[in-house]
């Protein structure tokens, strides 16, 4: 009795908290065990946390290597699609002093001769309205012990050579690069370039999420004052689903993050099956690309240093793969560094880290070299699809019957089924292509009219929701752009499914009456999609040395493979001679394959 007095006592002088805390303290031996662990986890949270803490010391991988972008602009931001108006004078003209206030848009198709592929991929990009193409080591050839190697080589070089030379282009332009022989295009400019912004914003957004933000200084006034995102994507590449030609314990393999795609999205073997067919996208594919000048020019310098240093590999495919797979590894060892490694624990163990692979692979970094160059890859097909190991992918749909739609999703064994309708923005801001062109009164139109050879479906019955657009089934998107890099038998299959194949010749004709001239030149100053790049030229390409080739020119004696219609050569429909008007972008007849010179004091800024 003595002994609970003197406790009662002794536990009577203890503060009230203290008290509390000794009547309520685990007495069962159950209890002690669990107290003494959850004491134990939460000694060891502090103990990492505090640890986690010591790496924030060290040096960074974004100071140790370049990782300022080429601008400050982010090209998400960027106003292409939605320039101011221009100011009008009192007289109701335009001012003399107008300069083009928005980004230009480019189409660069390395090709060194003519080809019926090269000629198909022409047509589609015309059909749909993209700027005329600027063709990229036209007339070259290569001879001598490396042939494919020399070429592969001067096509990065011409590329690299016109984004950094060309007096046509600007940092901010948006440049698309494509391959010339064996890319479809199926969906109008403006619903790719709205794609790119929007698939940068979203991506951005995960990446800030996943890297961070970094204390900089600013390039204008020197001083360390401005917070921006460590990591961005400003360049889009397609996705494949084999590494090829990098071996697969190669950085191009190894370090690239996971695809967007859903794991499961080929079923129960997505990304198990042998052949590769049922992989999700994750590999960065060459044949198309997209962003702007300053950005790429940084990516294909780098890549003709590759190239031209070494005869013993596969060309820009496994350059560019390498560049890509240096980035993430870079990217990666920065996260981690900078990363909480208590979090890091918990993540790995309930499975959502978001570490890459870093297995097998030791880069020599190289101090003060650039990694960084904002690649990012189209993983679902919503600019770009590429055939190689993907042929499986796509169907044909017509969007006007949903329930077919649902039963093709089906067929592939596309988890999570669900009606899909025709995406929001080709409602919105892809016109019926069958509207014909009304041209201004007294207007001369070439090619005439014929009823004949013109024949279009009537556009209150036929739009975009009732004709067949490749569709990849498994992301379901609908790609701007096909990259048929697989086999090559289809290509002439698949020609022939595209939406305007049976209307081809009449909706070239249609595209080359539309507005040409100083009108259209003006109109491109504030925005107008008549000509992009103020160059003109309607109905044709441009090489890199500045010399137009006629669409004739170019597609003489292909037409019966581009056409398929048996109506003969291109610009002889009506009997005639073949005309071959071609207007620079101040309404000057262009006589063979250039513009004529200018007087500088003639040409509006």
């Amino acid at each position: 009795m003595e002994g609970r007095a003197d406790q009662r006592s002794w536990l009577a002088s203890l503060p009230a908290p203290v008290r509390q805390a000794y009547l309520r303290r685990p007495r069962t031996r159950r209890s002690k065990v669990l107290f003494l662990v959850t004491a134990t986890g939460v000694l060891i949270f502090f103990i990492i946390a505090l640890g986690s803490r010591h790496s924030q010391t060290e040096t960074s991988y974004w100071i140790k290597h370049p990782s300022h972008y080429a601008s400050s602009q982010r090209p998400q931001d960027s106003l292409i699609l939605s320039p101011s108006a221009p100011q009008v004078d009192d007289d109701g003209t335009l001012p003399s002093s107008l300069q083009k206030s928005n980004p230009s848009f480019h189409l660069l198709i390395p090709a060194t001769k003519r080809s019926s592929s090269l000629c198909k991929t022409v047509t589609s990009a015309m059909l749909l309205n993209y700027p005329p193409p600027t063709l990229i080591g036209y007339g070259k050839e290569f001879h001598g012990r490396y042939p494919e190697h020399d070429a592969t080589a001067a096509r990065v070089r011409g590329i690299n050579s016109y984004l950094t030379n060309s007096k046509h282009l600007r940092d901010d332009d948006l440049v698309l690069i494509v391959d010339g022989l064996d890319v479809f295009f199926q969906l109008p400019p403006d619903i790719l370039i709205r794609r790119f912004h929007n698939l940068l914003k979203e991506n951005n957004e995960k990446l800030k999420r996943k890297y961070g933000m970094v204390l900089v200084q600013n390039p204008d006034t020197g001083e360390i004052k401005e917070i921006v995102q460590k990591y961005e994507h400003r360049v889009l590449f397609g996705a494949g689903k084999t590494c090829f030609p990098n071996p697969s314990h190669d950085v191009a393999c190894v370090t690239v993050p996971e695809s967007t795609l859903p794991p499961d999205a080929y079923g129960l073997k997505t990304d198990t099956h042998p052949d590769g067919h049922l992989n999700r996208p994750r590999y960065l594919q060459s044949g198309a690309v997209i962003g702007e000048v300053a950005d790429l020019r940084l990516i294909y310098s780098q890549v003709e240093q590759s190239i031209g240093r070494r005869r013993d590999r596969y060309g820009d495919q496994f350059v560019l793969g390498q560049l890509f797979g240096k980035q993430e590894y870079v990217r990666e060892l920065e996260r981690r560094r900078s990363a909480n490694r208590f979090k890091e624990w918990v993540y790995n163990q309930i499975g959502i880290s978001e570490a890459t692979n870093l297995t097998g692979i030791d880069v020599n970094l190289e101090q003060g070299r650039r990694y960084e160059f904002g690649i990012g890859l189209d993983y679902e097909s919503r600019l770009f699809w590429n055939m190689l190991q993907s042929r499986e992918d796509v169907e044909w749909v017509t969007y006007n019957n949903l329930t077919e739609t649902s039963k093709i999703q089906q067929r592939h064994g596309v988890p999570r089924e669900r009606i899909t309708p025709l995406p929001s923005d080709i409602h919105e801001y892809a016109q019926n292509p069958f509207i014909a062109y009304k041209p201004a009164e007294g207007e001369v139109v070439k090619p005439p009219f014929n009823a004949t050879v013109d024949t279009l479906p009537d556009p209150k019955k036929r739009s975009w929701e009732n004709i067949p657009l490749m569709t990849n089934v498994h992301s379901r998107e609908i790609p701007a752009v096909a990259h048929l890099n697989g086999d090559k038998r289809l290509r002439k299959i698949w020609w022939m499914n595209m939406w305007y194949h049976p209307w081809t010749r009449a909706l070239l004709r249609k595209y080359m009456r539309g507005p040409r001239g100083r009108v259209a030149a003006l109109s491109s100053l504030f925005g107008g999609r008549d000509w992009w790049d103020l160059r003109g030229g309607r109905g044709g390409v441009w090489t890199d040395n500045d010399e137009w080739l006629d669409y004739g020119e170019l597609c003489e004696g292909y037409e019966e493979e581009v056409f398929d219609d048996e109506k003969g050569p291109w610009g002889l429909e009506d009997g005639g001679e073949l005309e071959k008007p071609v207007y620079n972008q101040f309404g000057v007849l262009i006589a063979g394959k250039g513009p004529p010179n200018i007087d500088p004091q003639q040409v509006p800024n």
